[in-house]
């Protein structure tokens, strides 16, 4: 039986906790909801309650996958589609953990896995989901990068390479599937308020005396859900004409010098 309602479906990698969550929190009024996670189960049914409680109408399910190659990609595209009947005509990707090191001291195989979890994945989920967007002449792809991508950081190479592919990766399958309605932008966050960035932001807290406006200009960290209400943009009808863009969301930190 093929659902009948009318609600789009959004895929979001990484959707049960972080930046991913805060997107799912933006679009459950307006699409049904597949979250993908790795392994923290609990976590994931945390955020499916949540999200039932504050949105009683969302349809929302939660999959556990996790993402090492284009088998896993499919295996979760194929479940999904199944589960709602329905393919994603929204993908995003957001999925993705930091593996920072020096690189001369590095575990080669370590910047593998987090090439492909950051590049190949998203490359992969694009792939699965573009067809039935071409059929619909109807499509939305964002794919979450990083400032790291432009502005360098040590220990960061991996991260650095991953990003900077995804946002030419953006550009470029933008250009190819614009004429099919199909938008594919890229978001590239600064430092967000999350569970896998919250001993960093204590650490500039330190350095800086608690003053973190040395660091980022409108003195504070950013939250999911802002990230979250850029992506709702970027998914609605009023955002057909922006298509192949790196859209910053960072509190000025990649302007400079604050104190300058």
């Amino acid at each position: 039986m093929i659902d009948a309602s009318p609600k789009k479906l959004a895929l979001i990698t990484g959707g049960t906790s972080g930046i991913g969550f805060g997107i799912a929190c933006k679009l459950a009024p307006k699409y049904d909801l597949a979250l993908s996670f790795a392994s923290n189960t609990e976590k994931a049914n945390h955020a499916k309650i949540e999200l039932q409680k504050q949105f009683p109408n969302v349809k929302v399910e939660i999959f556990q996958q996790p993402l090492n190659d284009y088998n896993d990609a499919k295996n979760l595209y194929d479940i999904v589609k199944s589960h709602f009947q329905k393919p994603p005509l929204i993908l995003v990707n957001s999925a993705g953990k930091l593996r920072d090191q020096i690189f001369l001291g590095s575990n080669f195989q370590d910047h593998q896995n987090l090439i492909q979890e950051h590049l190949v994945i998203p490359m992969a989920l694009s792939h699965l989901c573009l067809k039935a967007m071409n059929v619909a002449k109807y499509g939305r792809i964002i794919n979450m990068s990083s400032i790291s991508a432009r502005f360098a950081k040590r220990g960061q190479t991996n991260y650095a390479a991953a990003k900077a592919g995804l946002e030419g990766f953006t550009k470029t399958l933008a250009l190819e599937v614009a004429h099919r309605g199909i938008t594919v932008n890229a978001i590239a966050p600064g430092l967000i308020d999350t569970p896998m960035t919250q001993e960093f932001v204590k650490k500039v807290e330190a350095d800086n005396n608690g003053n973190i406006r040395s660091k980022i200009p409108v003195g504070r960290v950013g939250r999911p859900e802002e990230v979250g209400a850029l992506v709702e943009f970027l998914c609605g009808n009023n955002s057909s004409y922006i298509t192949g863009q790196v859209h910053t969301i960072d509190g000025g930190r990649s302007l400079g010098d604050p104190l300058s």
